[in-house]
């Protein structure tokens, strides 16, 4: 269908760094899923939606093959951006969202008090980590330090973020929302410890990001979530101990800061959140 090439040189655009590949991915998968849908169920093809349509898809394909509310409130948030892209691109002259707050389910985080994150674990890895890889030592002081999501910190740039002249550095967040935040104590000393490292790992080939491996090394490409999460499973094993996930630093990360005095604004920033996300962070503890 031509409307989903145009649909995705949009996101294309929309999304030009390369660590919102996978977000491309979803939304594309997802509106062809919808529009594939719409065209066996009521017999026609379309450009643009109506509510009715949203509804029938919700109950009769979302609900009826019990996708999880996440992944509910994911295909949701999908028909809203390719709502803008009609709306952007002129198809829809009625520029009223048909989407809207109410369609996506609301879905509480679990609390886990401070007292159960297995902060133990978590240095336990950070030890072990410095022992075999500055890469991976300097990859764990980010995420319980910096708070990073995996997607943020494998696709930190050397020469774009990190700046040794004002000690900070710069994370590109989801939405290509950016913040930044202080490169000092153990993440200092952690990067600088790193480079003599990566380049060995480059051996004279060009990378722009931060973190490389020798599978990377000759590709200017990222690492991917997978090997991230495959380092941490390593480390776990060594130590006997259940994995941990690069979520979890960063909530153990969160909730140091908390406990360290930060504000709920000041949380949130240093999070990157837009949303009551930080909530969960914020709790007393049991």
């Amino acid at each position: 269908m031509e409307i989903l090439d145009e649909f995705k040189k949009y996101l294309d655009n929309k999304y030009p760094i390369d660590g919102e590949q996978n977000t491309i991915k979803s939304y594309y998968s997802d509106i062809k899923q919808f529009l594939k849908f719409f065209e066996e169920y009521f017999g026609e093809t379309i450009i643009d939606f109506k509510r009715v349509h949203v509804t029938e898809y919700k109950q009769k394909f979302l609900e009826k093959n019990e996708y999880k509310f996440s992944t509910i409130n994911r295909k949701l948030a999908s028909l809203s951006i390719y709502e803008n892209f009609l709306i952007e691109k002129g198809y829809r002259k009625n520029k009223e969202k048909i989407i809207k707050e109410y369609d996506f389910y609301k879905i509480v985080r679990p609390y886990i008090p401070a007292s159960k994150l297995p902060k133990k674990t978590a240095e336990k890895v950070k030890l072990k980590a410095g022992e075999n890889s500055k890469r991976d030592y300097a990859m764990m002081v980010l995420f319980l330090e910096g708070g990073l999501r995996v997607s943020e910190l494998v696709h930190l740039e050397l020469k774009r973020d990190i700046d040794f002249d004002m000690f900070s550095i710069k994370i590109l967040g989801k939405g290509n929302k950016i913040r930044t935040i202080a490169m000092e104590g153990l993440i200092l000393e952690a990067i600088r410890d790193y480079l003599p490292e990566r380049e060995i790992l480059l051996n004279g080939k060009k990378n722009k990001y931060l973190f490389v491996s020798n599978k990377t090394a000759n590709t200017n490409t990222p690492m991917c979530r997978t090997s991230i999460n495959n380092i941490l499973k390593k480390y776990c094993e060594n130590i006997n101990e259940r994995k941990i996930h690069p979520h979890t630093l960063r909530h153990i990360s969160a909730t140091d800061k908390f406990q360290e005095g930060y504000s709920d604004l000041r949380l949130k920033m240093f999070l990157g959140h837009n949303s009551n996300a930080t909530n969960v962070y914020t709790h007393p503890d049991d």
